[in-house]
């Protein structure tokens, strides 16, 4: 007997209704179970919120658009936003939750448990304000915040915050705004947190001169306005010259008695104070509590509004291509962000050429025998990590006068590109006056301890690396990065060649690095910065590109050997 007699036998001991049902079966029990956990998710119990006068709410909204020039253009869409009350930690009938610890557990685990499932619209604080995780979740955050501006936090009875809150582990979400209260319950200040899509965010911090004014009409909520200067780029179409305005009602109004009508007005004004673009975040209906609905109004509302976070973006390209294909605006290129904005993450090998700079900064300014203090600032990264680090010579640990220098990194770019450069002072020279990836103090180029060419061989008299002959070879310095006209620097910029005349030639980072770190950091830093450079020469700087063209040659080399051998 072969084998394709084997599985003919085999086959006919099976019964064909026997499979089929069992596969029905099997289905339907999968079904029932995940149905029960839907009805218990949503019938949670409520996390009680006894400190805080209003619950936590759904607010169906809309956000509308409507730019006055220089071409007209109008649009409005649906938006959904959360009510939080900052210090709340719970879930709210399986709807809303906030600061809730997330417990790893395998996907084949969920689906086949029979306890509730999370709550569909969460809020967590370390997607809020400064990056990273903080002890406390969303008050943890704002009251860290609050100190690095100076205020008292304890100023602030009351929070609530308003915001797009993840669906699914998804959310697109342009501002949030939190609404502070005094301990009478009156708002007294916002805090706008405004992110655009590249992953950057820029936080305003707005506290009126005097306490809002009263409107005659009391069935009126208060309303809070404000000015200040746009300096966050959020649009292709705008730069980021002019100021924004709020006229914003009190959510909570009277007296934090209850939740809504939300109407909030954004307008953006060109340089000359005229309105541009006016923005505006409305109520189309009543707050929502959850933990007075139903189990089918839930579900009505699910699937009523499971589509609204997941199309905002969507929504935003289609706008943007309206403008640029239809309406001709002109397409404004983003600058790279100043120091007041939070830069996008810093991807793995940034990261990694950080730490590299980090540890040169800090070994140049320890071996220094003058009173040298540098306060550095990174950029991209979370948690300690992002944190400043002030770095101080032994003797100027001694002395109480010394002047600190600065080196502010503003985008993680910075260090992809840093390693480009033919030394670090030349990099820190061009990037901190033609690209604006860095900012430098005044004096720091000319009184630095950077480290020369000369000082690495001496350390390392027979140390002939053949990987520095190559990355030699392939270094190009980069093109400086475009900045607005309105922002460029009155100093013009001096080339590292006329700072350092009559100088040792200083020595490039991956020189340090492969003189000064383990065999294994040179592995991974000559690996990641190869690839940094070969992107820049044959795939337009993109690591994606790049890393496309390397599996195609694979593929194509891989055809061709087996084609040979066969």
């Amino acid at each position: 007997m072969n084998k394709w007699d084997e599985v003919k036998y085999l086959t006919s001991l099976v019964s064909p209704t026997i499979v089929l049902g069992t596969v029905t079966i099997t289905t339907s029990l999968f079904t029932l179970l995940q149905i029960f956990r839907y009805i218990r998710t949503l019938q949670q119990t409520f996390s009680p919120c006894v400190e805080f006068p209003v619950k936590p709410m759904l607010f169906p909204c809309e956000s509308a658009h409507v730019r006055m020039f220089p071409t007209t253009h109008g649009f409005k869409y649906s938006y959904l936003l959360v009510g939080i009350p900052v210090g709340w930690k719970g879930s709210i009938g399986g709807m809303i939750s906030s600061d809730v610890e997330k417990k790893e557990v395998s996907w084949y685990s969920r689906l086949l448990s029979l306890q509730p499932g999370r709550a569909w619209y969460t809020v967590n604080g370390d997607d809020y304000l400064k990056r990273g995780h903080v002890d406390g979740g969303l008050q943890g955050k704002l009251h860290q915040y609050l100190e690095s501006e100076g205020v008292d936090p304890k100023k602030y009875t009351y929070v609530y915050l308003l915001t797009a809150a993840r669906f699914l582990g998804y959310a697109s979400n342009p501002v949030s705004i939190w609404h502070l209260y005094s301990s009478t319950k009156q708002l007294t200040a916002l805090i706008l947190e405004v992110n655009n899509t590249f992953d950057e965010k820029r936080i305003y911090f707005l506290e009126p001169s005097q306490s809002p004014s009263e409107s005659k009409d009391d069935s009126q909520p208060t309303r809070y306005t404000g000015t200040w200067p746009k300096d966050f780029y959020v649009s292709v179409f705008n730069s980021r010259n002019g100021s924004y305005s709020l006229s914003a009602s009190d959510p909570l109004s009277p007296g934090m008695t209850k939740a809504g009508p939300i109407n909030t007005t954004i307008t953006l004004n060109n340089s000359s104070a005229h309105a541009k673009l006016v923005a505006r975040v409305y109520s189309t209906s009543e707050a929502l509590d959850p933990a007075t609905m139903s189990v089918w109004a839930k579900t009505r509302f699910i699937a009523s509004w499971w589509w609204v976070g997941l199309a905002t973006f969507p929504r935003t390209v289609k706008e943007a291509l309206t403008l640029l294909l239809t309406k001709n605006m002109p397409w404004v290129f983003r600058p790279e962000p100043r120091k007041e904005t939070i830069a996008r993450k810093a991807d793995e090998m940034e990261r990694c050429i950080e730490g590299h700079f980090r540890r040169y900064l800090r070994e140049r300014v320890e071996s220094c025998d003058g009173d040298v203090v540098l306060r550095y600032f990174p950029a991209g990264l979370a948690d300690v990590d992002a944190e400043e680090e002030i770095m101080s010579s032994p003797s100027a640990q001694l002395s109480s006068g010394s002047i600190a220098m600065e080196v502010r990194v503003l985008t993680p770019l910075f260090y992809s590109r840093l390693v480009q450069y033919g030394s670090i002072a030349e990099a820190l020279a061009s990037e901190s006056t033609l690209s604006a990836t860095v900012s430098v103090s005044p004096d720091l180029l000319t009184t630095f301890p950077f480290l020369s060419t000369s000082e690495l061989k001496q350390s390392n008299p027979a140390n002939v690396d053949f990987r520095l002959l190559v990355l030699g070879l392939l270094r190009k310095r980069p093109s400086p990065i475009p900045i607005p006209v309105k922002e460029r620097s009155k100093i013009p910029a001096i080339s590292w060649s006329e700072q350092n005349d009559g100088q040792d030639e200083a020595a490039s980072l991956d020189a340090f690095v492969l003189s000064t770190a383990s065999a294994e950091e040179k592995k991974v830093c000559f690996r990641g910065v190869l690839k940094l450079m070969l992107a820049d020469r044959v795939a337009f700087g993109w690591m994606e590109i790049l890393d496309l063209e390397i599996f195609t040659l694979r593929a194509v080399v891989a055809w061709g050997l087996v084609r040979l051998l066969l």
